[in-house]
Parts: structure tokens; C-alpha cells; sequence
């Protein structure tokens, strides 16, 4: 990851450091392999991690095996992001960000 950038990470890099990003800002990103716009949106934020402010953890979280966590949030289709606290409570929840600035317009 860039120096100063913020993290773009897999659920398990997440649940495993939890106590880390607990000054962050955290965004569940729950997305889809099949998912053209998910797919867009993962191309933009990979070609651009120092875009991804240094308070920001963007999570990737499987749509279709996270069944559990999509019924904890209410997310009900592809490309929603969710953004937490560090307890796990729900903040901010939209659909269809393609980039960094997109997400951090849409955080509280």
C-alpha cells in the first residue's frame, strides 16, 4: 500500500486487525465477481489506492457468501457500501460509487 494511503483489504485482513482501523473510517464494500459495475468500481480503486485517504479502510466483502453480514446491514444487491464504526454499527449505507472520491462524498 502507498505510504499515507488507506487500506483496501479482504474481510479476513479486516475481522483479523480490527482493533487497527478503529480510528478510521471503515466502508464495507459488498461486491461481486459477476458484477460489472463492482467490477469497475474494484479496477478504479486498484489503479488508484493513494486515492483512498489515509482515515479510510475500504473492506471487500463477498456478496454472495457473506449471506450473514448482507442481513445484518439490509443489503439487498451488489456494489453497497456500508460504512461502520468500530463497533460494527451501521452509519451510512449507498449503491454505486466508482472511485475513492465517490466513497469519501458519501461518508460521515
Amino acid at each position: 500500500m502507498p505510504s499515507g494511503a488507506g487500506a483496501y483489504i479482504s474481510l479476513a485482513e479486516y475481522q483479523a486487525a480490527k482493533a487497527s482501523y478503529a480510528s478510521s473510517k471503515v466502508v464495507l464494500f459488498f461486491n461481486a465477481t459477476w458484477c460489472s459495475t463492482c467490477k469497475k468500481a474494484r479496477s478504479n480503486l486498484e489503479a488508484n489506492l493513494s486515492a483512498i485517504p489515509a482515515d479510510l479502510a475500504i473492506v471487500l466483502v463477498d456478496f454472495d457468501s457473506e449471506t450473514d453480514l448482507r442481513r445484518q446491514y439490509g443489503v439487498t444487491v451488489q456494489h453497497t457500501f456500508v460504512q461502520i464504526d468500530a463497533a460494527g454499527t451501521e452509519l451510512a449505507k449507498w449503491s454505486g460509487s466508482l472511485t475513492a472520491a465517490a466513497i469519501v462524498e458519501k461518508t460521515v
